[in-house]
């Protein structure tokens, strides 16, 4: 009986992949499989053959090899060419498999460290943004909301840079134009303020929805774009990023252009934890205000921040504005320069006691130009709702604060002409 003939004859048995897989053959004489007494069972969407059409892994190659090696001819067994050659591919298999594995961890650990540094970045970019509330903002704006009623306009401001004039469009969502405005008459700082009242370019009235903006020059030219300027009264975390509240609308936070402390009351509130830690500091606070006693020999201490200049005017001015004092004093090392004031009128005499201000000769057009005030923080104290810092007798707001420092700066009076 030869092997051929029984191995052709299962092969045709099991030649589709829904024909039965296992068998139990009887053979004629002549090597043929006889039918009537032969068996199958299963079918080969199961066991073995369930998972054919996916890709071999190392323990499928691992349980073929072996069931080679089972059921191979003893009388003429695997050649050991071949046996190492399908060790090697079996080791080949394991190995790439074995990578295949590795990469996936590592895959896994790197897309875990990505969503960590995501979530610690959207933390603070979420605290920065709430920091901001109260402050006065410019954003771009690159949409407006328009809603259809009569009379309703809406205003846009235009940042026209060096550019003379712009041509503004309004872009409906299928990206036709519905109006075209001009700027060309910019102020001071650039900018100009146009209308729309919500009529198209045809005399229609617009319907309600979102618009585009779109300005024709500023494509070659950055410093052409609308925004909006106020004060922002909140923020609002969205699955698409962080959009500040501004004049009643929202807009993205990475618009932002500009940020100043504006003029709320809440422009530049000091929190009581930072207040506690600068306890003990050294501050520069702004202070144009001085008070003379009459006291005998008393000498009030004055000091201005020069702005690099070797030397300043100036004067002592009383609450009608009258000047009582002049003198031109020197900037030491630090540009700083310190004096004391006696009382002493110009012209001889001496004033009565009370408050007085100074006045720097050009501090209107720098601001680096300011007299001050230093001393130790030596407590904290809450008044209408606002922390300041208690110094001295005298407390003081955080938006007053030129300079904070660990030390004390050296005073010498008298280096004034």
């Amino acid at each position: 009986m030869g092997t051929g003939a029984v191995s052709n004859s299962l092969s045709s048995l099991i030649g589709k992949s829904t024909e039965a897989y296992t068998a139990k053959a009887s053979l004629n004489e002549d090597g043929s499989i006889n039918t009537a007494t032969s068996t199958v069972t299963g079918d080969r969407t199961t066991d073995l053959f369930k998972n054919a059409e996916k890709e071999m892994g190392k323990d499928q190659f691992l349980q073929l090899l072996v069931t080679q090696l089972r059921y191979q001819d003893p009388l003429n067994p695997m050649e050991n060419t071949e046996f190492v050659s399908q060790l090697a591919q079996f080791r080949s298999l394991e190995s790439s498999s074995n990578i295949e594995t590795a990469i996936g961890k590592l895959g896994d650990t790197f897309k875990g460290t990505v969503d960590a540094q995501r979530q610690s970045a959207e933390s603070i970019s979420n605290s920065s943004a709430i920091s901001m509330i109260g402050k006065v903002v410019r954003l771009e704006q690159k949409e407006l909301s328009w809603v259809a009623k009569a009379g309703s306009t809406t205003d846009l401001n235009i940042h026209l840079g060096n550019a003379a004039q712009a041509t503004v469009r309004i872009v409906n969502s299928d990206g036709e134009t519905v109006k075209t405005l001009m700027a060309s008459q910019k102020d001071e700082e650039n900018s100009q303020i146009i209308t729309w009242d919500g009529l198209t370019d045809f005399g229609e009235y617009a319907q309600s929805g979102k618009y585009t903006i779109e300005i024709d020059e500023a494509k070659n030219n950055s410093e052409i774009y609308a925004f909006a300027q106020d004060m922002i009264t909140g923020v609002r975390f969205t699955g698409d990023g962080t959009v500040v509240k501004i004049s009643g609308k929202e807009l993205p936070l990475s618009n932002v252009l500009d940020v100043s402390g504006g003029s709320s009351a809440s422009e530049l509130m000091l929190s009581p934890q930072t207040a506690i830690s600068m306890i003990g500091k050294t501050i520069r606070v702004r202070s144009d205000a001085i008070r003379f006693t009459g006291a005998d020999n008393e000498s009030v201490p004055i000091s201005v921040n020069t702005g690099g200049r070797a030397q300043v005017s100036v004067q002592i001015v009383d609450k009608l504005g009258n000047t009582v004092y002049t003198t031109t004093a020197k900037a030491g090392a630090d540009g700083v320069a310190d004096f004391g004031w006696n009382g002493g009128r110009n012209g001889g005499g001496y004033v009565d006691p009370g408050e007085y201000f100074i006045r720097i000769a050009g501090q209107g057009q720098d601001p680096s130009l300011y007299s001050f005030a230093e001393g130790t923080v030596s407590g904290v104290m809450n008044l209408g709702g606002e922390t300041r810092l208690r110094v001295g007798s005298i407390s003081v707001s955080i938006k007053d604060i030129v300079d904070i420092s660990d030390t004390v700066r050296s005073y010498d009076q008298g280096d004034y002409v």
